[in-house]
């Protein structure tokens, strides 16, 4: 039983470690020593295999915002990106039509495939590696499986959903999307 808590305490330690470079590296990063930032995640890469950031889309979408933001952190911390698009169409939605479930899940791939063009070609031209993922479930258990089969997701950005916007309009507020980054240890 010692030898479970020892690898636990000893995994959370690292993680630790992990983080506090991460920190580092950002706050490094984002005052303009990118130098420094780019010397302390290679420190923390070379016993890795490269870090990867997870972009959620809203559906088949992405938006400027978030593809702007994605590009950057990427290039700044030389991060692979994997773009991912969720649509809760599961089988027992459809299940009975399921000539319309295939229909529907095609046409959904094809936007999200047509969507994620600019970001790709963007990625591209930064030299950034990118991949993309279709997945039909809820967008919090689309992200724990993409998690757990893909270890070396470091953050997950993802943006807000609006919420009750016909009451922010009434009180004179501005419509803007908020980003979230998630470190995933």
């Amino acid at each position: 039983m010692a030898g479970i808590f020892g690898r636990i305490k000893q995994k959370l330690s690292r993680a630790g470690d992990k983080m506090d470079k991460y920190q580092e590296a950002i706050t490094f990063a984002e005052a303009g020593e990118s130098d420094y930032a780019m010397e302390t995640m290679a420190e923390q890469r070379e016993d890795q295999e490269p870090t990867k950031l997870l972009v959620m889309g809203r559906e088949s979408d992405f938006s400027k915002e978030i593809i702007d933001y994605a590009l950057d952190m990427a290039q700044r911390m030389s991060y692979e990106i994997l773009a991912l698009n969720t649509a809760p169409l599961s089988c027992e939605t459809f299940k009975l039509f399921s000539s319309t479930h295939n229909q529907v899940c095609q046409e959904f791939k094809s936007m999200s495939e047509k969507n994620v063009g600019l970001f790709q070609e963007a990625a591209s031209e930064k030299g950034i590696p990118f991949d993309h993922i279709v997945m039909f479930s809820e967008p919090d258990e689309a992200l724990n499986i993409v998690t757990r089969e893909h270890k070396d997701i470091a953050f997950v950005i993802s943006e807000s959903v609006e919420n009750r916007t016909e009451s922010r309009i009434e009180e004179g507020e501005r419509l803007h999307r908020n980003l979230y980054v998630y470190s995933v240890v």
